[in-house]
Protein backbone atom coordinates (compact mmCIF):
# COMPACT_ATOMS: atom_id res chain seq x y z
CA UNK A 1 0.00 0.00 0.00
CA UNK A 2 1.30 3.60 -1.16
CA UNK A 3 1.37 5.82 1.39
CA UNK A 4 0.94 9.84 -0.39
CA UNK A 5 2.96 12.85 1.69
CA UNK A 6 -0.25 14.99 3.08
CA UNK A 7 -0.26 18.35 0.90
CA UNK A 8 2.04 21.76 2.53
CA UNK A 9 -0.40 24.05 4.05
CA UNK A 10 -0.08 27.23 3.42
CA UNK A 11 -0.82 29.87 5.80
CA UNK A 12 -1.53 33.52 5.33
CA UNK A 13 1.69 34.49 8.11
CA UNK A 14 4.01 32.28 5.96
CA UNK A 15 2.92 34.66 2.17
CA UNK A 16 3.13 37.83 4.13
CA UNK A 17 5.86 39.96 2.39
CA UNK A 18 8.67 40.68 4.81
CA UNK A 19 7.50 44.02 6.68
CA UNK A 20 9.79 46.66 4.83
CA UNK A 21 12.74 48.18 6.89
CA UNK A 22 12.16 51.55 7.96
CA UNK A 23 13.38 53.93 5.33
CA UNK A 24 16.30 56.48 6.35
CA UNK A 25 15.52 60.53 5.85
CA UNK A 26 17.56 62.07 3.89
CA UNK A 27 19.04 64.52 4.60
CA UNK A 28 18.16 68.01 2.93
CA UNK A 29 21.30 69.74 1.09
CA UNK A 30 19.11 72.12 -1.17
CA UNK A 31 19.90 75.27 1.07
CA UNK A 32 23.26 73.86 1.16
CA UNK A 33 23.64 73.58 -3.28
CA UNK A 34 21.62 76.91 -3.43
CA UNK A 35 24.37 78.44 -0.98
CA UNK A 36 27.20 76.83 -2.95
CA UNK A 37 25.64 77.82 -6.74
CA UNK A 38 25.81 81.64 -5.13
CA UNK A 39 29.53 81.29 -4.03
CA UNK A 40 30.55 79.78 -7.52
CA UNK A 41 28.76 82.55 -9.77
CA UNK A 42 30.42 84.91 -7.06
CA UNK A 43 33.73 83.80 -7.49
CA UNK A 44 32.81 83.49 -11.47
CA UNK A 45 32.07 87.14 -12.07
CA UNK A 46 35.39 88.71 -9.46
CA UNK A 47 37.67 85.99 -11.67
CA UNK A 48 36.30 87.64 -14.78
CA UNK A 49 36.41 91.55 -13.12
CA UNK A 50 40.21 90.38 -12.11
CA UNK A 51 40.64 89.14 -15.83
CA UNK A 52 39.08 92.68 -17.14
CA UNK A 53 41.34 94.81 -14.97
CA UNK A 54 44.61 92.88 -15.44
CA UNK A 55 43.60 93.22 -19.18
CA UNK A 56 43.94 96.67 -18.73
CA UNK A 57 46.44 97.03 -16.64
CA UNK A 58 48.45 94.61 -19.14
CA UNK A 59 48.12 97.36 -21.57
CA UNK A 60 51.07 99.49 -19.39
CA UNK A 61 52.80 95.93 -18.54
CA UNK A 62 53.45 94.27 -22.13
CA UNK A 63 57.11 96.06 -22.63
CA UNK A 64 58.40 94.95 -19.27
CA UNK A 65 57.46 91.08 -18.50
CA UNK A 66 59.74 91.24 -15.36
CA UNK A 67 60.65 93.79 -13.09
CA UNK A 68 64.28 94.84 -12.76
CA UNK A 69 66.22 94.14 -10.03
CA UNK A 70 66.65 95.76 -6.99
CA UNK A 71 68.43 99.28 -8.19
CA UNK A 72 70.31 97.18 -10.87
CA UNK A 73 71.46 98.07 -14.52
CA UNK A 74 71.28 101.68 -13.82
CA UNK A 75 72.55 103.84 -16.85
CA UNK A 76 74.51 106.87 -16.29
CA UNK A 77 59.74 115.61 -29.54
CA UNK A 78 57.76 117.19 -27.05
CA UNK A 79 55.33 115.21 -24.60
CA UNK A 80 51.71 115.72 -24.09
CA UNK A 81 51.95 115.85 -20.59
CA UNK A 82 54.63 116.83 -18.33
CA UNK A 83 57.17 114.24 -17.34
CA UNK A 84 57.20 113.65 -13.45
CA UNK A 85 61.08 114.57 -13.43
CA UNK A 86 59.94 118.33 -14.34
CA UNK A 87 57.53 119.42 -12.10
CA UNK A 88 57.66 119.81 -8.22
CA UNK A 89 59.06 116.56 -6.86
CA UNK A 90 56.58 114.74 -4.62
CA UNK A 91 57.98 113.50 -1.23
CA UNK A 92 56.51 110.00 -1.00
CA UNK A 93 54.54 109.43 1.90
CA UNK A 94 56.73 106.62 3.62
CA UNK A 95 54.24 106.05 7.16
CA UNK A 96 56.71 104.75 9.07
CA UNK A 97 58.15 106.16 12.62
CA UNK A 98 60.55 103.26 13.19
CA UNK A 99 64.61 103.87 13.25
CA UNK A 100 64.82 102.13 9.14
CA UNK A 101 61.61 104.18 8.19
CA UNK A 102 62.99 107.31 8.90
CA UNK A 103 66.60 106.51 7.33
CA UNK A 104 64.35 105.86 4.49
CA UNK A 105 62.67 108.80 4.41
CA UNK A 106 65.85 110.94 5.02
CA UNK A 107 67.23 109.36 1.82
CA UNK A 108 63.89 110.08 -0.48
CA UNK A 109 63.71 113.82 0.58
CA UNK A 110 67.21 114.23 -0.44
CA UNK A 111 66.78 112.31 -3.54
CA UNK A 112 63.72 114.66 -4.32
CA UNK A 113 65.62 117.84 -3.32
CA UNK A 114 68.52 116.14 -6.21
CA UNK A 115 65.08 115.52 -9.01
CA UNK A 116 64.16 119.45 -8.23
CA UNK A 117 67.64 120.51 -8.87
CA UNK A 118 67.98 118.51 -12.16
CA UNK A 119 71.12 116.41 -10.35
CA UNK A 120 69.75 113.42 -11.59
CA UNK A 121 72.61 111.33 -11.86
CA UNK A 122 73.25 112.02 -7.63
CA UNK A 123 69.93 110.83 -7.07
CA UNK A 124 70.61 107.85 -8.82
CA UNK A 125 73.84 107.21 -7.04
CA UNK A 126 71.97 108.46 -3.73
CA UNK A 127 69.01 106.03 -4.36
CA UNK A 128 71.41 102.95 -5.63
CA UNK A 129 74.28 103.22 -2.60
CA UNK A 130 71.53 103.22 -0.29
CA UNK A 131 69.02 100.26 -2.11
CA UNK A 132 69.32 97.62 0.92
CA UNK A 133 67.31 100.09 2.65
CA UNK A 134 65.35 101.05 -0.47
CA UNK A 135 64.26 98.43 -2.14
CA UNK A 136 60.93 97.20 0.10
CA UNK A 137 59.14 100.65 -0.36
CA UNK A 138 58.10 101.37 -4.20
CA UNK A 139 58.03 105.04 -3.86
CA UNK A 140 61.83 104.45 -4.37
CA UNK A 141 61.54 103.10 -7.80
CA UNK A 142 59.23 105.48 -8.44
CA UNK A 143 61.63 107.88 -7.67
CA UNK A 144 64.48 106.05 -9.49
CA UNK A 145 62.29 105.98 -12.42
CA UNK A 146 61.67 110.12 -12.31
CA UNK A 147 65.36 110.73 -12.12
CA UNK A 148 65.85 108.42 -15.22
CA UNK A 149 62.62 110.02 -17.18
CA UNK A 150 64.99 113.34 -16.18
CA UNK A 151 68.05 111.93 -18.40
CA UNK A 152 65.55 110.91 -21.22
CA UNK A 153 66.48 107.52 -20.41
CA UNK A 154 62.79 106.59 -21.06
CA UNK A 155 62.85 102.69 -21.52
CA UNK A 156 64.68 102.07 -17.72
CA UNK A 157 62.63 104.42 -17.02
CA UNK A 158 59.29 102.96 -17.57
CA UNK A 159 60.81 99.68 -16.34
CA UNK A 160 61.38 101.23 -12.85
CA UNK A 161 57.63 103.02 -13.00
CA UNK A 162 56.62 99.07 -13.93
CA UNK A 163 58.65 97.98 -10.60
CA UNK A 164 56.53 100.35 -8.72
CA UNK A 165 53.38 99.39 -10.17
CA UNK A 166 53.78 96.21 -9.46
CA UNK A 167 54.80 96.46 -5.47
CA UNK A 168 52.18 98.73 -4.88
CA UNK A 169 48.85 99.05 -7.63
CA UNK A 170 47.59 102.12 -6.56
CA UNK A 171 50.74 103.79 -6.63
CA UNK A 172 49.16 106.66 -9.12
CA UNK A 173 52.40 108.82 -10.06
CA UNK A 174 53.99 105.43 -11.42
CA UNK A 175 51.06 104.99 -13.61
CA UNK A 176 51.49 109.09 -15.10
CA UNK A 177 55.58 108.24 -15.31
CA UNK A 178 54.59 104.94 -17.50
CA UNK A 179 52.43 106.76 -19.78
CA UNK A 180 54.94 109.91 -20.18
CA UNK A 181 57.58 107.26 -20.59
CA UNK A 182 55.46 105.55 -23.20
CA UNK A 183 54.57 108.15 -25.02
CA UNK A 184 58.14 108.87 -25.74
CA UNK A 185 58.92 105.34 -26.56
CA UNK A 186 56.60 105.59 -29.20
CA UNK A 187 53.99 103.21 -27.40
CA UNK A 188 50.59 105.12 -27.21
CA UNK A 189 48.48 102.53 -26.22
CA UNK A 190 50.47 101.67 -23.65
CA UNK A 191 50.45 105.21 -22.73
CA UNK A 192 46.69 105.54 -22.36
CA UNK A 193 45.98 102.40 -20.56
CA UNK A 194 48.95 103.88 -18.37
CA UNK A 195 46.70 107.37 -18.13
CA UNK A 196 43.64 105.67 -17.49
CA UNK A 197 44.74 103.96 -14.84
CA UNK A 198 46.18 107.17 -13.19
CA UNK A 199 42.58 108.57 -13.13
CA UNK A 200 41.44 105.13 -11.76
CA UNK A 201 43.58 105.70 -8.79
CA UNK A 202 42.89 109.60 -7.89
CA UNK A 203 41.34 110.27 -4.85
CA UNK A 204 39.52 113.56 -6.06
CA UNK A 205 38.84 113.91 -10.21
CA UNK A 206 37.95 117.60 -9.47
CA UNK A 207 37.33 118.97 -12.86
CA UNK A 208 39.71 121.92 -12.09
CA UNK A 209 42.50 119.93 -11.06
CA UNK A 210 45.24 120.67 -13.07
CA UNK A 211 46.82 117.04 -13.21
CA UNK A 212 42.98 115.80 -13.99
CA UNK A 213 42.50 118.03 -16.61
CA UNK A 214 46.26 117.36 -18.43
CA UNK A 215 45.80 113.76 -17.84
CA UNK A 216 42.13 114.02 -19.64
CA UNK A 217 43.47 116.37 -22.39
CA UNK A 218 46.34 113.50 -23.15
CA UNK A 219 44.21 111.11 -23.55
CA UNK A 220 42.21 112.98 -26.32
CA UNK A 221 45.05 113.58 -28.31
CA UNK A 222 46.48 109.63 -27.90
CA UNK A 223 43.22 108.70 -29.35
CA UNK A 224 43.24 111.35 -32.21
CA UNK A 225 47.06 110.56 -33.02
CA UNK A 226 45.59 106.64 -33.30
CA UNK A 227 42.47 108.07 -35.43
CA UNK A 228 39.55 107.51 -32.75
CA UNK A 229 37.85 110.44 -31.25
CA UNK A 230 35.94 113.03 -33.44
CA UNK A 231 39.30 113.94 -34.74
CA UNK A 232 40.86 111.04 -35.55
CA UNK A 233 40.70 111.84 -39.35
CA UNK A 234 42.89 114.80 -39.03
CA UNK A 235 45.22 113.16 -36.01
CA UNK A 236 44.10 115.31 -33.87
CA UNK A 237 45.35 118.47 -36.10
CA UNK A 238 43.11 121.42 -36.17
CA UNK A 239 41.76 122.81 -38.88
CA UNK A 240 43.83 125.33 -40.41
CA UNK A 241 47.05 124.13 -39.23
CA UNK A 242 49.59 121.74 -39.75
CA UNK A 243 51.18 119.62 -37.24
CA UNK A 244 54.62 121.25 -37.67
CA UNK A 245 52.50 124.26 -36.82
CA UNK A 246 51.79 122.47 -33.40
CA UNK A 247 55.15 122.44 -31.60
CA UNK A 248 55.10 123.30 -27.81
CA UNK A 249 57.69 126.08 -27.14
CA UNK A 250 56.28 126.94 -23.63
CA UNK A 251 54.91 130.14 -24.69
CA UNK A 252 51.49 129.50 -23.94
CA UNK A 253 48.43 129.04 -26.49
CA UNK A 254 48.92 130.25 -30.05
CA UNK A 255 46.42 131.81 -32.03
CA UNK A 256 46.79 132.00 -35.96
CA UNK A 257 46.33 135.26 -37.04
CA UNK A 258 45.81 135.94 -40.64
CA UNK A 259 47.28 139.34 -42.56
CA UNK A 260 44.40 141.00 -44.95
CA UNK A 261 47.83 142.72 -46.73
CA UNK A 262 48.93 139.74 -48.01
CA UNK A 263 45.61 138.29 -49.83
CA UNK A 264 46.53 137.26 -52.77
CA UNK A 265 43.82 137.17 -56.23
CA UNK A 266 42.60 133.60 -55.34
CA UNK A 267 41.43 134.90 -51.51
CA UNK A 268 44.42 133.12 -49.51
CA UNK A 269 46.67 134.74 -47.23
CA UNK A 270 49.95 134.43 -45.26
CA UNK A 271 49.31 134.56 -41.42
CA UNK A 272 51.60 134.59 -38.15
CA UNK A 273 50.74 132.84 -35.02
CA UNK A 274 50.95 135.03 -32.02
CA UNK A 275 51.45 133.33 -27.87
CA UNK A 276 49.23 134.78 -25.34
CA UNK A 277 51.05 134.25 -22.28
CA UNK A 278 50.30 131.32 -19.35
CA UNK A 279 48.40 131.87 -16.63
CA UNK A 280 47.29 130.21 -13.48
CA UNK A 281 43.17 128.54 -14.49
CA UNK A 282 43.27 125.35 -12.48
CA UNK A 283 43.95 123.60 -9.14
CA UNK A 284 47.62 122.66 -8.59
CA UNK A 285 48.31 119.15 -7.36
Amino acid sequence: MTHTAPPTVTTMQDTAPPSPQPRRRRKDRRLLTTALVFAAIAVLGGVIHWLDNRQEAGTILTQANQPPAPFEGLSATGPSVVPLAEVEPQYPAVGLTDRPGNEAREIMQLAAKDIKAKHYDDALRRLNDARAKLQSYPEAYLMLGTALEGKKDFAAARDFYNAAIEREPYLSEAYWGYATTSERLGDLHSAIGAMRNFLHTQASLDPDRLKVVQARSALWEWEAQLGRGPWGPTKGIPPGFTREELKRDGRGVGIKIPLPETRTPDGSMKYEIKHQKKFNHFKPD
